[in-house]
């Protein structure tokens, strides 16, 4: 049976870096997002892209998401291994305009979808017994209040309580954790850059790139961390000290 490791959010800035250093380490990707095309393309720029699949998955249809990928395993008779949760919304918006519409649509996408592709991924009955790792790509908003913040700080926090019950119900065979990253610039996020001095002095370290996000995923789904689980992991240069 092929085995693979779920990425979600994988045609991001940081999920096309996760989905390449982890690739380097012999990883096989089942790569998800919204868009097919944008997925293989995503897929074209690895280095053995025969080695991996996509598959299109809108995670704001959280219950759609659950039985397409349910669906999928069986119909391809593969498994998998371990799972990155790193699709979300980076939105900032005032609390007078963060409507229903907005809170549920990033709380589909970011938080209950894990809770679907998790059943998904620890049923015997669909992937055996397969699962050893998850990690979930929380943020330093979830532990530090910033003016707009409000949905996006509160559903990374809520990320936290998940992944910490996650690991304990699944111990001792799947290790859960997760990584929260400061500031880093991509495609998203450039237009803070433009309007802030480089490096921003508060990060200790200066500013941080996509492979410190994705190193940190490598290590805690390698033996190198099989004693840790619960955890959360600060990756932010010294933003959170400082």
């Amino acid at each position: 049976m092929d085995m693979y490791t779920l990425i979600t959010g994988a045609t991001s800035d940081i999920g096309k870096q996760i989905c390449a250093t982890l690739e380097a380490a012999g990883h096989s990707l089942l790569m998800t997002d919204l868009d097919e095309g944008v997925l293989l393309e995503a897929r074209s720029g690895l280095l053995y892209p025969e080695k991996h699949r996509v598959l299109p998955l809108d995670l704001s249809e959280v219950e759609q998401a659950e039985a397409t990928l349910t669906d999928y395993l069986v119909k391809e008779k593969i498994q998998v291994a371990n799972a990155v949760f790193a699709a979300g919304i980076f939105a900032v918006k005032p609390l007078k305009l963060a409507n229903y519409a907005f809170v549920k649509k990033n709380f589909d996408i970011a938080l209950f979808s894990i809770f679907s592709l998790a059943r998904v991924l620890t049923s015997k009955k669909i992937n055996a017994d397969s699962l050893r790792g998850i990690v979930m790509i929380s943020s330093v908003s979830a532990i530090m209040g910033t003016k707009g913040y409000g949905v996006y700080g509160a559903v990374k926090a809520s990320m936290l309580g998940l992944m910490k019950s996650l690991a304990a119900e699944l111990a001792p065979k799947v290790r859960v954790n997760a990584v929260l990253p400061g500031g880093i610039r991509t495609k998203t996020t450039n237009f803070m850059y433009e309007m802030q001095e480089t490096p921003n002095p508060r990060y200790l370290l200066g500013d941080g790139e996509k492979t410190d996000i994705s190193n940190m995923v490598d290590f805690l789904l390698s033996e190198k961390a099989r004693w840790i689980t619960g955890q959360e992991f600060i990756v932010d240069g010294g933003l959170t000290i400082n």
